[in-house]
C-alpha cells in the first residue's frame, strides 16, 4: 500500500514540474502595419511555433496607439485608439511550422500612432512572443 501511495506521489510531482516546465513560444518572422485605402490599420505577417508542442486556436491581436508615452501620476500611459483580434491561418500549428495572420482595426486616430501585436489562445492568456521592431 505505501508502494502504490509513494508511486501516486511520485507521478504527481513528475506531472507538476513537467507542466510548470512546459514554455510556449512564438517568432513573428516578418510582419508589417499599415493604413489601408478604407481607413483600417491592417497588420499581417507570419509568425513560427517554436514551443515544442503543437498550438490550438492561436489568435493574433491588434492594438493601435499613440506613438508618444505620456506619464500619468508616475506611471506610463499610451492612448488606445483601436483593438481587435482575428485568427491565424492554421488552426493546430504544430511545432516548427509557421501561418500567416492577419487582423484589422479602424482605429478612432490615425495619425502619429503604432501597432502592437500580441498572441494569445483559450489554453494560455498570453503566448511569450518575439517579435521584430517592438
Amino acid at each position: 500500500m505505501k508502494r502504490v501511495i509513494l508511486y501516486a506521489g511520485l507521478l504527481l510531482v513528475a506531472g507538476l514540474v513537467q507542466a510548470q516546465s512546459t514554455v510556449y513560444k512564438l517568432r513573428v518572422s516578418e510582419w508589417s502595419c499599415a493604413l489601408n485605402a478604407g481607413g483600417a490599420m491592417v497588420a499581417k505577417g507570419t509568425v513560427v511555433n517554436q514551443s515544442g508542442q503543437t498550438l490550438n486556436n492561436v489568435r493574433i491581436n491588434l492594438r493601435v496607439t499613440d506613438k508618444q508615452v505620456t506619464t500619468v501620476n508616475g506611471v506610463p500611459n499610451r492612448r488606445v485608439y483601436g483593438t481587435n483580434s482575428a485568427p491565424i491561418a492554421v488552426r493546430s500549428l504544430p511545432n516548427g511550422a509557421s501561418s500567416r495572420f492577419e487582423v484589422q482595426v479602424k482605429p478612432t486616430q490615425s495619425r502619429n500612432v503604432q501597432c502592437q501585436i500580441w498572441f494569445r489562445s483559450p489554453d494560455i492568456v498570453q503566448i511569450p512572443t518575439r517579435v521584430p521592431g517592438q
